[in-house]
């Protein structure tokens, strides 16, 4: 026997061992709540409910009680609330379409894989979700409690969708209700629960860099996406916050921005809005969020710290110091 092939091989297999990556990729396969619902004949509803009791568990009561506001599956009214629910012909059409818009969620599962396989890496003792869909009725976009993640495809049927128009919906929010929102909104959701605002500082500075630290965490997440989805933004948009990053900061340092802790203000600067009115036109809504992921950016050159490190972490002051940002 050649011992000294066998030593080379083992070389060899232990170098592509060490060149692997330790990370377990996750698959993600996204229950179709909507389907469940929808599909079934009327008169079959009052027996399914304790299947879909027994199948959804928590998730069940969460979107019938907080997103249906419908009470709860218990209760000896709720069968026909239900129906009268699934019966909706607007509710109905609204399935109609998501049902066209998202026959299949294959690539859906595909991305949200991808994203959460990079979130088991930088968290591996947390709880991947089991991912839904639903319909909310035009609610809230998402529904994450521990180990749930339910995505409301209604919310994600394009901007042109003559539905979201006819519930007045600013044109730019609509822009953001579709399919390629869904992962970033998705991961986004999943920091905001995870992480959420506790913090007793409540003034510019201190909003501007936690929203930056969720923009820096859904990066981390998708990794090969345009900066476009993490923010929002259009490429217009994108390259007027590039070009305007300094003129920007300095702004916010000369006007003592930085400390105030009005609502209003706070709201200007981050709040969702078709500008930040205390820039440009040309700028988009919540402009500060992209100086608050450079602060981060900066920061995190500086202390090579973990993103868990970065999460845990709301000593404002401190981090602005440390990142030495120099726009």
């Amino acid at each position: 026997m050649n011992h000294k092939k066998i030593a080379v091989a083992g070389y060899f297999l232990v170098m592509m061992c060490w060149g692997c990556s330790p990370t377990q990729e996750v698959e993600i396969t996204i229950d179709r709540l909507e389907q469940s619902l929808f599909t079934i004949p009327i008169d079959s509803v009052p027996e399914a409910i304790p299947k879909w009791q027994q199948h959804y568990g928590t998730l069940f009561e969460l979107y019938n009680r907080g997103i249906l506001a419908i009470g709860s599956s218990y209760d000896p009214q709720y069968p026909q609330r239900l129906v009268e629910f699934l019966t909706d012909p607007h509710i109905h059409a609204a399935c109609r379409k998501v049902m066209e818009y998202y026959p299949v969620v294959t690539d859906l599962e595909k991305n949200l894989s991808a994203a959460f396989s990079e979130y088991h890496r930088h968290f591996p003792e947390r709880t991947i979700p089991s991912v839904y869909t639903l319909i909310s009725g035009f609610n809230q976009s998402m529904i994450v409690d521990e180990g749930i993640l339910a995505i409301s495809l209604d919310k994600y049927l394009g901007a042109n969708e003559e539905f979201y128009a006819r519930l007045e919906i600013p044109v730019y929010q609509r822009r953001l209700m579709d399919k390629p929102y869904i992962v970033p909104d998705c991961m986004k959701a999943i920091a905001y629960t995870d992480y959420p605002d506790t913090d007793t500082v409540n003034n510019v500075l201190s909003n501007i860099l936690y929203e930056g630290k969720i923009a820096w965490f859904t990066r981390q997440m998708l990794p090969n996406a345009p900066d476009s989805l993490i923010f929002g933004y259009t490429t217009d948009q994108l390259k007027w916050c590039k070009n305007n990053t300094r003129q920007m900061w300095t702004y916010l340092v000369e006007k003592k921005m930085l400390y105030r802790t009005d609502y209003l203000m706070i709201s200007k600067l981050v709040g969702p809005a078709p500008f930040t009115s205390l820039f440009t036109r040309e700028s988009p809504g919540r402009a500060t969020v992209w100086v608050g992921y450079q602060i981060i950016e900066s920061y995190m050159k500086h202390t090579n710290l973990s993103l868990e490190e970065l999460m845990d972490n709301n000593d404002w002051i401190g981090i602005l110091n440390k990142a030495k940002f120099k726009p």
